[in-house]
Formats: structure tokens, sequence, C-alpha cells
């Protein structure tokens, strides 16, 4: 099935799109190792401009977590199109994530679930919009893209990393900040 034209492209983005470095990351909100790599990711950001490293973050959705879904679904709602706003809530979706990740949350519903990013991660937001934008279609749509996307770039598991372009193999959720800079400073 074709991945449907989006109203904007793939990802949130941080930095400029002519940056000379590109660095794309598929996560899974659920995925342990990739928020793993979420904070040491975060700890990268602010060592480059946004003239000189663009982020762009792809929430993809492994089979094997029940729960990434919504949480995906989560993000995008409290989200936007803005990406700080977006680093915002996967933030605080990492960071709680073992109340909900498979084992967690296994003899619960997802109406349940809802419940629980309603009033631990939407925080200050009114939880009746927020309710009703998790499960818009707009957040719905929203989230196929990605997804869609991943597969079609050929990204199976998470985290994943391209730079300009190429898979980053060398990188990995343990990637320390030198790691990173080791790979993207002969870039610059």
């Amino acid at each position: 099935m074709a991945i449907p034209i989006p109203a904007r492209p793939s990802g949130y983005r941080l930095g400029q799109a002519d940056a000379p470095v590109v660095v794309e990351m598929f996560l899974d909100l659920e995925c342990p190792f990739s928020k793993r790599v979420w904070g040491n990711v975060m700890s990268v950001v602010p060592a480059y401009s946004p003239e000189q490293v663009c982020w762009i973050f792809q929430l993809m959705t492994l089979g094997n977590h029940r729960q990434s879904w919504d949480a995906t679904k989560a993000a995008i709602a409290l989200s936007g199109e803005n990406a700080k706003q977006f680093v915002a809530a996967a933030s605080r979706i990492f960071e709680k994530q073992a109340d909900f990740a498979n084992e967690a949350w296994k003899d619960k519903t997802q109406t349940e679930f809802h419940q629980w990013l309603a009033e631990n991660i939407a925080e200050a937001t009114d939880k009746d919009k927020f309710l009703k934008e998790l499960n818009s279609k707009e957040v719905y749509a929203a989230a196929r893209i990605p997804a869609r996307f991943a597969t079609v770039r050929g990204v199976w598991s998470t985290p994943t990393f391209f730079i300009n372009g190429a898979e980053a193999t060398t990188l990995s959720s343990g990637s320390s900040l030198q790691d990173w800079q080791a790979v993207i400073d002969p870039l610059l």
C-alpha cells in the first residue's frame, strides 16, 4: 500500500533543512533501547547549532509494544507540528515508560491507557480536549505516515539512525556524546 502524501514532511525537525548534516532517527516510544538513546541524543543536540545539524525524529510502532501506537498518537496530539513540543512530550513519555510498558500494562485496557496518558503525559492540557484529539482522525492519519515511511526505508527495529540518508550502523542506543561527535564532526 502506498504512503499517502502527507501535508508536511514526516517527522519532527530541529535545525535547518539545509544543514550539512541531517540525522534522522526512528524511535518507538515503548522501546527501552529508544528510551536509552533518547537521553543520550538529548545531550548531543545542544552540542551543534541548528545551522550545523538538522535532527529528524520519526516515530514508529513495533508490533511487540502494545501501548506504542497510543503513545505515538499522544505525542502527536500534544505536539501538533511543533518539534520543541514533540521533544517535551516524547521526553515525558520516555520518562514514564516503565509505568506502561508491556508487562506493566498487560491486564489493562486501551481505555485505561488513554486515561493514564491524559493524567500522566498531557499534564496541563485540558484532559477532555486531549482525549478527543488522541482519538481524532487527524492524529490517526498523522501517526500512520512515519510508520509506513519506516517500512519503506527498511527500518525494522528501533532505534535506527540515518545520517545524510545513509544508515549509521556504528551508532547504537549506548552511543555517547563522543561517539556521536566522532561520526558528525568529520561531516561538518
